[in-house]
């Protein structure tokens, strides 16, 4: 049995899809089924059911995923506890963030990083999914929700203010007359959605997006008025700001593994964004 087949495995259960775990492991659909096709050859064991639009784990399958996650789990803890030794601050440290905190803050104030620790490699994911630390997708997590985990520390550095801009076009019209740019389905949870879905009233949500790139875009296009971020938008030289109105701000979390707190490497990533974002 090869423990590169039991971590496919692991992650086609964590991903829930065969097209997700492919992206997951940088590799090709054929690539995993091959992998998991030679773990139940090793195994005597039909661990997936290979149907028309999906690839749902047997019984058996989630059983050995399980244990797989588990040892993935400590193969990462002994990889942390071993980082968290070295005195230099050099090697690898994984940060995800959210797409927006990524472009307008944290780019921005990695130059004195790398220039105080040149021998410092980021792999920044500007990502508003919530990678999971225990799993080794990330050393460090900047999360707008707060978060949870046993084996993390967590702490607020911060928080986001949020703000109606639209071009002058739009800003010159009488405000029953706005249309808005808003989340799609995908964020139609968050809170400052549910405010401007609230202060809109009767008036239309009429372009829906994913994300605030896109939805600054449109208000500079003058598509309509859009509730962005303060710290993205007051960059922006054809918005302003339209009404005094705005949500409360959204506090921003940093979590940082407990394996990885006096890492020297991870702990300079920290400083850095508490001092960026707080």
């Amino acid at each position: 049995m090869d423990w590169r087949d039991l971590h496919v495995l692991a992650v086609l259960h964590r991903e829930s899809s065969l097209a997700g775990a492919a992206r997951a492991l940088g590799v090709n659909h054929a690539t995993v089924s091959r992998r998991i096709s030679a773990l139940e050859a090793s195994l005597g064991h039909k661990l997936v059911r290979r149907l028309a639009r999906s690839t749902p784990l047997t019984e058996k399958g989630r059983e050995v995923a399980e244990v797989a996650l588990e040892m993935e789990r400590q193969a990462y803890r002994i990889e942390r506890l071993v980082r968290a030794a070295e005195s230099t601050l050099t090697g690898r440290v994984r940060l995800t963030a959210p797409p927006v905190l990524v472009s307008e803050i944290i780019i921005p104030a990695l130059s004195d990083l790398r220039a105080a620790h040149p021998d410092l490699q980021i792999v920044l994911s500007a990502n508003s999914h919530l990678a999971s630390l225990d799993s080794g997708e990330a050393d460090l997590a900047v999360r707008m929700v707060e978060p949870q985990g046993r084996h993390n520390i967590v702490r607020r550095i911060g928080s986001v203010s949020f703000a109606l801009y639209a071009n002058r076009s739009i800003a010159g019209l009488p405000q029953h007359r706005w249309r808005f740019i808003a989340f799609d389905d995908t964020l139609a949870h968050v809170p400052q959605q549910r405010w401007l879905e609230e202060f809109a009233k009767e008036r239309p949500l009429d372009l829906l997006t994913g994300d605030f790139h896109s939805q600054r875009a449109a208000a500079e296009a003058g598509l309509g008025v859009a509730l962005l971020p303060c710290v993205m938008a007051e960059h922006s030289r054809t918005l302003i700001r339209v009404t005094e109105q705005q949500p409360d701000p959204r506090p921003v979390w940093l979590v940082i593994h407990a394996d990885l707190k006096d890492a020297p490497a991870v702990r300079a990533v920290a400083d850095l964004l508490i001092g960026a974002i707080g």
